[in-house]
Formats: structure tokens, C-alpha cells, sequence
């Protein structure tokens, strides 16, 4: 299997919400074995489909409100990973797994070009973002605006992440991969 097919196959996360996985412990013996358990999967990275190690990230870790979000290379730490949350019609909710403020549009503008940073979650339509699948990933259109999460200018490390017009086929800065990442334990 290609990287390109696992990364299709990792895409339904968006869609299905929060995941359960059945681990069984391949190491013990059969009679050691305590059975299958679950994993519950709720953490994951939101990367560029044509970058997959191009995530969006919370600037210096921050954790306060209205904190930039920007494109950056993926080390896996917890200003990366967004927990996410189902809500009504589809719509998502993601959640800074490092500062638990949710993925925003600044003053919940609906202008082009208007930053995407952090704010205190409180249930607003401009903190939540509806997947629409394409080929390879999905447009994430905020509810607020009906424009899409994008890197600024196009991928580039450091670059802001914006709001813009959807384009109708998606186009390399604003077609993203939900991955779902393992508990940091």
C-alpha cells in the first residue's frame, strides 16, 4: 500500500469523529492475553494533503487567546494536535490539545485573508469547521464564513493560516488530512 492510499484510508477520521480501536496485545502469550480493549483515538494532527508532514500548529505553543495558527513541520508535540468534537450538521469542533482553546477565525470575520487563531471555545459558528471530502482529503469550511481553512500565500513553513474562498476542487493550501495520533502516554 502506497503512502497516498494509507493517507486516503487515514481521511475518514474527519468524517467519523471520534474513532475506538481494537488493540490486542501481540506480545503476551495466548492465555496471558487480557483481551481486546479499546483505544480511544480523539487527538489528531490537521495536515496539508500535499505536505503531510505540514501540520497546523499553534505558534510558540502559545496558550492564550487569539494566538496565531500557522503551517509547521511535524514534531508531534501537543500544540499540533487538535481533540476533536462532533457538532450539529456535521460540523466540527477542534480543540488545541496543548492550550484547550478551539480553532477560530479572528472576530469571527468573514472577510478573505482573516487570520485562523486560538480562542476560548464557547460554541460560536466561527469556531466550527464542516470536512467536505475531495480526491485526496478535505476542504475544512468554517460554519461562520463558509470559506476554507488555508496557508497564507500557499505552503510554506511559518506561514499563517487564513480563511479564503473555496476553491471548488480544493488547491494545495487548503486541502487537509485529519490523522489520528496515538495517546501521549
Amino acid at each position: 500500500m502506497t503512502v497516498a492510499q494509507r493517507m486516503v484510508r487515514a481521511l475518514g477520521v474527519v468524517a467519523a469523529g471520534t474513532m475506538l480501536l481494537s488493540v490486542a496485545s501481540a506480545q503476551a502469550a495466548p492465555e496471558q492475553q487480557a483481551g481486546n480493549r479499546a483505544l480511544e483515538m480523539r487527538d489528531a494532527t490537521l495536515r496539508l494533503a500535499t505536505s503531510p508532514n505540514q501540520v497546523a500548529d499553534v505558534a510558540e505553543a502559545s496558550q492564550v487567546d487569539g494566538a496565531q495558527v500557522v503551517q509547521w513541520v511535524l514534531t508531534g508535540a501537543a500544540n499540533q494536535r487538535w481533540e476533536t468534537e462532533a457538532s450539529l450538521d456535521g460540523y466540527y469542533r477542534f480543540k488545541s490539545s496543548n492550550s484547550g482553546k478551539c480553532l477560530n477565525v479572528i472576530k469571527a470575520s468573514g472577510e478573505d485573508g482573516a487570520q485562523v487563531i486560538q480562542n476560548t471555545c464557547g460554541g460560536t459558528p466561527s469556531e466550527l469547521w464542516k470536512p467536505l471530502r475531495r480526491i485526496i482529503g478535505y476542504q475544512l469550511i468554517n460554519k461562520n464564513s463558509g470559506k476554507c481553512l488555508a496557508v497564507s500565500g500557499g505552503p510554506g513553513q511559518g506561514r499563517p493560516l487564513i480563511q479564503l474562498a473555496c476553491s471548488p476542487n480544493g488547491d494545495p493550501s487548503n486541502v487537509w488530512l485529519a490523522v489520528w495520533e496515538p495517546p501521549v502516554i
